[in-house]
C-alpha cells in the first residue's frame, strides 16, 4: 500500500533523482581529483553511503517501512565490502616485517587505518 502511494507522489521521484545527480556529480569529482593526482582532495569528498542513508532518512515517517527495508538492503550490500576493505587493511599492516605483531596492536593498527579520524595537532601540541 505504501509503495502504490510512494510511487504516485512526486516526493519519491524528486528525492531519487536528486540523489542520482549527486552521485554522479560525485563521481566526477573524484575522477578529476584522481587525474589532477589531488589525493588530500579525495578524501574531503563526501561519502556515498552518507548521501544514500541521507535521502531515505529525508522521508516522510508515514515510509517508514519502505525505510526499514531499504536499510537492510543497503547494509547486506554494504558488509562484504567493509570486511573486505578490513582484511585488505590487516594483509598491508600485518606484513612479512612486521609478522609478530600481538592481536592488540593488530588492533590498534587496524583502527587507525580504517577510521578517518583527524586529530587536532595544533591543539595536542599545546596541551
Amino acid at each position: 500500500m505504501q509503495l502504490l502511494d510512494m510511487k504516485n507522489k512526486d516526493l519519491w521521484s524528486g528525492k531519487f533523482t536528486e540523489l542520482k545527480s549527486q552521485l554522479e556529480e560525485l563521481e566526477v569529482q573524484k575522477c578529476m581529483h584522481i587525474a589532477q593526482r589531488k589525493w588530500t582532495a579525495l578524501k574531503e569528498i563526501p561519502r556515498v553511503e552518507a548521501l544514500i542513508f541521507g535521502s531515505w532518512n529525508c522521508l516522510p515517517e508515514c515510509y517508514s517501512e519502505e525505510k526499514k527495508l531499504a536499510y537492510g538492503v543497503l547494509m547486506i550490500i554494504g558488509s562484504p565490502y567493509s570486511c573486505e576493505q578490513a582484511f585488505s587493511c590487516i594483509k598491508i599492516i600485518k606484513s612479512k616485517v612486521r609478522s609478530q605483531l600481538t592481536n592488540e596492536n593488530l588492533e590498534s593498527g587496524l583502527k587507525i587505518k580504517t577510521t578517518s579520524y583527524n586529530p587536532d595537532l595544533i591543539k595536542l601540541q599545546k596541551a
